[in-house]
């Protein structure tokens, strides 16, 4: 599920990496069991890949966090969140595509200026 330039976020090291981080944070919330996580997974690797250094992006397994999970108002998998700031600023359920996850990247890098 995770790419090594994706970092695997929990309950643990959410407030370091997301809440603290000094660069806008991609939030991939998944499952090992879901379809379009799956499909989902090689666009967020590029994307992190592609935005290194300047936009952090991160995995949380859904089943391995339920109480975290629960805490950031998920309901279904995927969901991409994102922080810039602490702040959660973005929200997108269900993968639409690479496109779709271009543009919630391009606008968490937008409201880091």
């Amino acid at each position: 599920m995770t790419h090594s330039s994706v970092v695997t976020v929990n309950e643990l090291n959410f407030e370091d990496e997301v809440l603290g981080s000094p660069v806008p944070v991609l939030i991939d919330v998944s499952t090992a069991w879901c379809g379009p996580c799956k499909m989902a997974a090689p666009v967020v690797a590029e994307l992190a890949q592609q935005h290194q250094g300047r936009l952090k992006v991160v995995a949380i397994d859904g089943d391995e966090s339920p109480d975290l999970v629960a805490r950031l108002g998920v309901r279904g998998f995927p969901t991409f969140l994102g922080y810039v700031g602490g702040q959660k600023v973005e929200s997108a359920a269900g993968f639409y595509g690479k496109k779709k996850l271009a543009e919630l990247s391009a606008r968490l890098l937008s409201k880091q200026d």
